[in-house]
């Protein structure tokens, strides 16, 4: 029986840095849209009391005709897959949710009190993966 090792899973934030928009869109966006949301995003939770929250590169999230792509997961909690978001734009609405997220014990924040960003761009959510602290 193969054995795979526990690994503590603390509350991410993925971001894909590959994500590109279409050639259309790519011409007035000289750098990697994703690199850029995750450099916001950095700077962000930096600048904030938000550094609870593990941000992670991804190097693709398989949503690439979605750009930009991002996910909340935590133990025991939903995971929000979100996709089509301003690499600009969406930072600060990104930022309020993760703190709205932290905050709620099952992840579910209640969809009137979501930033419209979150509200517009849900690719998926997730049921909890059940983990025993």
């Amino acid at each position: 029986m193969l054995s795979i090792p526990t690994v503590w899973v603390d509350r991410v934030l993925l971001v894909c840095i590959l994500c590109r928009f279409s050639a259309a869109q790519s011409s007035t966006v000289e750098s990697i849209p994703g690199q850029v949301l995750f450099n916001q995003l950095s700077q962000g939770l930096t600048a904030s009391d938000l550094e609870t929250i593990n941000l992670q590169p991804v190097r693709c999230m398989g949503a690439c005709s979605c750009a930009c792509t991002v996910a909340f997961m935590a133990p025991n909690k939903l995971t929000f897959i979100l996709s089509q978001l301003s690499p600009t734009d969406s930072v600060s609405d990104l930022l309020k949710f993760s703190s709205q997220y932290l905050a709620c014990a099952d992840g579910k924040v209640p969809f009137k009190e979501r930033p419209d960003t979150v509200k517009q761009k849900i690719h998926a959510v997730l049921p909890p993966l059940l983990i025993k602290l």
